[in-house]
């Protein structure tokens, strides 16, 4: 049967159920807010409709016309990759270090829509900054003929090759070349900003290989028509022009060294503690609903952070972060007090040898969380195995129509027709 229309699930778990036609209807599925639905037939209060899981009948009323915002923070194993949704526009956030984003989005989410012969494209990429666990993975989409992209947007600190003697000799760091700023500390002048910068730095040579990788993707995409720009983003920008619908994204990081001129980083402790202190900082409102997404900020920028917004409303409260750097040990409690986040997720991998997500990355989200009831989600624990070694997705949802806010991760075993772990977040207003 055809489909005559779209809806989307209106409830936080909205019913699918089996019409009888004596007695009582009974459900053979649940779907969060913001599921699709595709409408085959009309019949009075309620709607025919197909739908993820067994299809059935749903009531009219429990039904909405968008499908709101939707992000599933994707269970990549070590490293970070989600995938955003609102109305008419799509956005990936970082791509993992491996193949399982891009399973995710070709074998289950765009089934249907690769099924029937068309591209599905993101309006954007964002990728938090150029460490292996949070871009690899992205690397296989932006190659893959499937996906079209409008732009990927990064920190521009680019990667490469930690031998002094296999990159240009200007760089004395693998990040680049570094200089002494006006405070007499260390800088980093090396960034780069759209395609034409990213090409001179490939034609030049010294790359890092999985970098060299990225970049040659890039370039072929655009070169396929599939990609249509990329771009730096600082704190400098504020605030991401263009995109259509209720949800506004602000750039509170990475902070340059000066409002204005070239732009250059503060140097951290080290190469790493630099380019995952300087990652993008995205805070994304819908409605009444905000996200924090701080890739792999340390105590050491998140000290910076603090410090560069001091004199300004605090920026950072949201009601849902991203835990940064995978729930490490490396954090700044009135970091997390600024943040106050009602639910806390955390993206990390089995078989590692840094503990994620650590006992006092966990135990300080719910501490310094707002309300009396703090959630705090993992990818790694909301992982499950079948049977032997069949490993499930332990992917967390959030789901939102700007006043509702819902998180949710499937139950290991299914009870009945309902297969979600699902907590609507209660409305806690931030401390004064």
């Amino acid at each position: 049967m055809a489909i005559i229309e779209e809806r989307y699930a209106a409830r936080p778990e909205t019913n699918v159920y089996k019409r009888l036609s004596n007695g009582r209807p009974s459900v053979v599925n649940k779907v969060l807010l913001g599921t699709w639905l595709g409408v085959e037939q009309r019949d009075s209060e309620w709607l025919k409709v197909r739908t993820a899981g067994p299809d059935g009948w749903v009531k009219a009323a429990e039904t909405r016309e968008d499908c709101g915002l939707k992000i599933f923070f994707v269970d990549v194993g070590q490293g970070d990759g989600a995938l955003i949704e609102v109305p008419n526009q799509r956005f990936l956030v970082d791509g993992g270090p491996n193949t399982s984003l891009r399973r995710y989005l070709k074998g289950w989410q765009y089934t249907y829509l690769l099924g029937n012969g068309q591209q599905v494209h993101f309006d954007a990429a964002f990728i938090s900054h150029f460490d292996a666990d949070h871009y690899q993975g992205l690397i296989q989409i932006i190659a893959d003929r499937s996906f079209t992209f409008g732009t990927i947007y990064h920190n521009g600190i680019a990667r490469f090759r930690s031998s002094r003697q296999e990159r240009p000799t200007e760089y004395d760091e693998d990040l680049g070349r570094t200089s002494t700023g006006a405070d007499g500390a260390k800088v980093l002048d090396t960034t780069f900003n759209d395609i034409d910068d990213l090409r001179q730095l490939h034609q030049a040579g010294g790359l890092q290989a999985t970098f060299s990788d990225f970049a040659e993707a890039v370039f072929a995409a655009e070169g396929e028509g599939r990609l249509q720009g990329l771009q730096r983003l600082t704190s400098r920008d504020r605030t991401l022009a263009g995109l259509a619908g209720e949800l506004s994204i602000e750039i509170l990081g990475p902070v340059p060294t000066a409002s204005s001129g070239p732009v250059r980083f503060h140097w951290f402790t080290d190469s790493s503690h630099t380019r995952n202190g300087h990652s993008l900082v995205l805070k994304l409102t819908y409605g009444e609903v905000s996200v924090l997404l701080g890739g792999d900020l340390n105590a050491e920028s998140q000290a910076h952070l603090l410090r560069s917004y001091e004199n300004a409303p605090n920026p950072f409260v949201a009601d849902v972060a991203k835990s940064c750097h995978h729930g490490s040990s490396d954090f700044r409690v009135d970091f997390m007090q600024a943040v106050e986040a009602q639910v806390t997720v955390i993206s990390s991998g089995d078989n590692e040898s840094y503990a994620h997500p650590r006992a006092d990355a966990i135990g300080a989200a719910g501490r310094y969380g707002r309300g009396q009831l703090p959630l705090v989600f993992s990818t790694e624990l909301a992982r499950s195995i079948r049977s032997g070694e069949d490993i499930l997705y332990g992917m967390i949802q959030a789901r939102s129509d700007g006043r509702q806010l819902i998180l949710g991760q499937m139950k290991e075993k299914r009870t009945g027709t309902d297969i979600w772990d699902s907590y609507p977040v209660p409305f806690v207003p931030e401390h004064s």
